[in-house]
């Protein structure tokens, strides 16, 4: 890429779409995306930083169990709650880890994001994925979330 002032730059470019960045414990992901989340801000000359651009809609997406929701549609995600509680307009002054991530990537894209952040070390885990083992353990009709995979 040809940057003003500077000249050619090589690099690593992340293309449209989903992309997962894997690897083991203590490789650099959760750095790599720190990078990409601060790439939205300008940077100072020299700080090493300064050709790192992210997207300037990028969000980042995490758990925050506790927060406050008011009146978000999580049914693209989840239309089964404990209590029958409503998730087409779900308010809560106490929210799950799971809840409070349906609801931040549903508040991002009314925003206009263009790009979600997400790193599996801040996330619900259950939101994510229920893999083999937890669905023996926690048959589909006792799991007090449900999600919503046909949407």
């Amino acid at each position: 890429m040809a940057v003003p002032n500077h000249g050619r730059l090589k690099g690593m470019g992340i293309p449209k779409g989903v992309t997962l960045i894997v690897g083991g414990g203590f490789h650099g992901k959760t750095t790599l995306l720190s990078a990409i989340e601060r790439g939205i801000y300008p940077h100072i000359p020299g700080d090493g930083r300064e050709y790192v651009a992210t997207h300037p809609s990028a969000v980042k997406i995490r758990s925050e169990d506790g927060r406050n929701i008011e009146k978000v549609d999580i049914s693209p995600f989840i239309n089964r709650l404990p209590q029958g509680k409503d998730t087409l307009r779900f308010s809560t002054d106490n929210a799950s880890g799971s809840t409070s991530q349906a609801a931040s990537i549903i508040e991002a894209l009314e925003m206009g994001a263009q790009v979600l952040l997400i790193d599996e070390d801040t996330s619900a885990t259950n939101f994510m994925i229920r893999d083999e083992r937890m669905q023996k353990l926690v048959p589909r009709e006792n799991e007090p979330i449900t999600l919503s995979l046909t949407r």
